[in-house]
């Protein structure tokens, strides 16, 4: 089937090529390796090759900025890139002609109707068929096919016996001939049963994984022939894949797979935002009380684990940060929430995704366990719902639109477990919230609310609450977080809140007028259960700081601090940060009275990222005796990501290894970055202790002085891309194609 379609690729006069066939027999798997042949073995066929997912909801927007971007675009509000336009008509004009340039290759995967070509603006004409210009698409559908005027329609068939074992064998983990004749028998029978469809094939043969007495096989033969099959034309798809999701052992795994359901389709879902709602309903509890989050999260990553060698996730766009699920197991996943798949009447109401401005079918609340409305364009709730059995409601990323919850909105939701409200316009909450006495999960990060209210504090049951990114945010009552006695999660991290130390007599900079007390870092020491902080401290005093480094609950529970407007002159990080155990972020700034910071350079090894911006008297010394900036600084080292201004050099950049990105922006002072030995690698003449195992990103912006990176080539095995801007005086890169073989990107003006 591949040389087939290879073949018809190769084939200058193809025209559109159609790929169709059932959902999961393998129409996106073809379509991926052309891509890869392609990019690996035959780039230059094609001027531009184009890959999209279309998928159910036919984005024609979505498909026109994936090939915008690779037209050079940037997206709407990012990179500096020339910016798309936002009508849809000079979209495709823009499409057309760029695109009527070049030969090109767009490969479309999923598509469910018929694609406008012309309205995306991709050329189709006789005349871009005669300069070797292609178009190949798969579809479930032949009426797809034919409606997109395909020149070439090929069906994707279901696998032959013979292949169906090899591949069946292969998921076992076992021989094809390395079988007891018994049970050989009912193994092959059970593979036959699969239909020839490589994903249930796969999924099936996983879950059989280790199964060994003719019991087993059995009985997995007989759930295949008994299980029902009313679904039209995905009826055996589904019924197949839900006996793969019943094999199983785990109850806990068979509902986290169904709670990937309410995620948008073709996402990719972040793993740690999915963990920790799955924390937040419970799933990962395996005790009568709950676990502590750290345990559960641990637990959640197993599961996903196991989820993905069962074929029923995979990884996503940045492996061990993203899953997908597969568009065919979501459906699966789907119909059995639907309440047709489910005796337990395990009810979803999904609508992820989908642009909605209104809320559909409010009527069926009052069946549903889970509810998705994330990623829409929603702006009025119901006023009153009646949700008996919800417990997980998912408003988020409803940006720009969701500004209000009615008063009476969580009167009728006893049972809610998990609220998200985050990235919304949401301003104020009803002290209605208070109602919610089962809540263990809310997210309000990214709103523009102004004060958490007080009824927040009834929440008894709530173990995490995130308010990051809540610019507006002024007001968090004492009494509102101290009441959370099971509260073991608070991120209050880039928001607006000043939080005080509270260590000073009096604590008179904790209390807020008529208001009463506010929340400060002294009123968290006394919660017996907080286990992750992520905070920003403000206008640090000597006593506040040592009230924070006597304070063994918070050295043990701080993950993120932001220390703002510093009021010492000199802070001694090298103590600090040997008793922050759990520390994994740091960042200190906008602090004029600041004179001297020291670091330790082998406790920096220790931290995930450390920000040091806007100091400008501080002096930065090391334990060891190196002093790297003296003068106005602004810094930041991430193992990720380094920012640096007002720097003359980051030779001691040498010392982080696991750095990925490497960014430097306003550094008027710099002339050379780093100050190496030369040393001699492969016959090419490096610098010393140059080696970046990780780095695959450097950005470098606005250093007017900047003559040279290193005067010795360095060594760049992982590095992609290198962008350059506002540098007129660097003429030369610190490598060549022995130092840097990954290279495949260099941008600059």
């Amino acid at each position: 089937m591949l040389s087939e379609i290879r073949r018809l690729v190769e084939d200058d006069e193809a025209g559109i090529i159609g790929i169709y066939g059932l959902g999961g027999i393998g129409k996106t798997t073809l379509l991926n390796a052309i891509h890869e042949e392609l990019l690996q073995r035959d780039p230059g066929r094609f001027d531009l090759v184009i890959r999209v997912t279309v998928s159910m909801e036919h984005d024609v927007l979505k498909v026109q900025e994936e090939i915008a971007v690779r037209l050079g675009y940037s997206r709407p509000g990012q990179g500096r890139d020339p910016p798309f336009p936002e009508n849809l008509k000079d979209r495709a004009s823009n499409l057309l002609r760029g695109l009527s340039q070049r030969k090109f290759l767009l490969l479309l995967d999923d598509l469910w109707d018929k694609l406008d070509l012309g309205a995306v603006g991709v050329p189709f004409s006789s005349s871009s068929i005669r300069n070797g210009s292609e178009v190949v698409f798969t579809t479930r559908s032949l009426e797809v096919c034919n409606r997109m005027d395909s020149h070439r329609k090929v069906k994707v068939p279901l696998l032959n016996l013979a292949s169906s074992w090899r591949l069946f064998c292969q998921k076992l983990g076992k021989g094809e001939d390395q079988w007891d004749s018994s049970v050989r028998s009912l193994a092959e029978a059970v593979c036959k049963g699969c239909g020839g469809l490589p994903i249930t094939l796969i999924t099936v043969g996983r879950a059989m994984a280790g199964a060994t007495t003719l019991g087993e096989w059995e009985e997995a033969l007989m759930a295949l022939k008994d299980m029902p099959a009313e679904l039209g034309d995905m009826k055996e798809v589904l019924t197949l894949l839900k006996f793969s999701f019943d094999r199983l052992k785990d109850t806990s795994a068979r509902e986290c797979l169904l709670y990937c359901a309410l995620f948008p389709e073709d996402d990719d879902i972040d793993i740690s935002q999915l963990i920790d709602y799955w924390v937040g309903e419970g799933l990962l509890d395996r005790g009568h009380d709950p676990d502590s989050i750290e345990r559960a999260r641990n637990y959640g990553l197993s599961v996903i684990t196991s989820l993905k060698a069962a074929c029923l996730l995979e990884d996503g766009r940045i492996e061990g940060k993203h899953v997908k699920l597969h568009g065919t197991i979501r459906k699966m996943a789907l119909w059995i929430t639907s309440g047709e798949g489910d005796e337990n009447g395990n009810v979803f109401l999904v609508n992820s995704g989908e642009r909605l401005t209104r809320v559909s079918t409010p009527e069926r609340w009052t069946e549903a366990r889970r509810i998705s409305l994330m990623v829409n364009k929603i702006d009025v709730l119901p006023v009153e719902p009646r949700c008996p059995s919800l417990q997980t409601l998912l408003l988020n990323d409803n940006d720009h639109h969701l500004r209000e919850v009615p008063g009476g909105f969580f009167l009728f939701m006893s049972r809610l477990r998990v609220l998200d409200l985050s990235n919304t316009r949401t301003s104020l909450l009803p002290p209605e919230i208070g109602s919610l006495v089962e809540l263990r999960y809310l997210n309000l990060s990214g709103t523009l609310l102004e004060s958490l209210p007080m009824e927040v504090g009834r929440l008894t049951k709530l173990r995490q609450l995130r308010l990051e990114g809540s610019l507006y945010l002024e007001r968090i009552p004492r009494e509102a977080i101290a009441s959370l006695k099971g509260l073991q999660s608070l991120n209050i991290s880039k928001s607006g809140y000043e939080l005080r130390g509270g260590w000073e007599e009096g604590g008179g900079d904790c209390v807020s007028g008529h208001e009463g007390r506010q929340l400060c870092l002294k009123d968290l020491e006394g919660m017996g259960q907080l286990t992750e902080l992520h905070l920003p401290v403000w206008g640090m005093t000597h006593e506040d700081m040592e009230g924070l480094q006597n304070s063994q609950r918070l050295c043990a529970s701080i993950r993120f601090l932001s220390l703002i407007a510093v009021g010492i002159r000199s802070l001694d990080l090298s103590a600090f940060l040997e008793i922050m155990k759990g520390l994994r972020k740091l960042e200190i700034k906008d602090s004029t009275h600041l004179e001297e910071l020291v670091f330790n350079t082998n406790q920096l090894l220790k931290l995930e990222e450390l920000r040091l911006e806007d100091l400008p008297r501080a002096k930065i010394s090391w334990k060891d005796g190196n002093v790297f900036v003296r003068g106005p600084t602004t810094a930041a080292i991430f193992k990720t990501f380094v920012e640096c201004e007002a720097l003359e050099d980051i030779t001691w950049i040498r010392q982080q290894p696991s750095i990925e990105k490497l960014t430097l922006r306003g550094c008027s002072k710099i002339k050379e970055l780093m100050v190496v030995e030369e040393v001699m690698v492969d016959n090419v003449a490096c610098g010393n202790d140059s080696f970046f195992p990780k780095l695959k990103e450097i950005y470098l912006d606005g250093l007017p002085k900047l003559r040279s990176i290193c005067r010795h080539p360095l060594l760049f095995p992982s590095l992609e891309e290198i962008k350059v801007y506002g540098c007129p005086q660097l003429k030369k890169l610190p490598f060549g194609l022995s130092t840097a073989k990954n290279i495949q990107k260099i941008r600059g003006e």
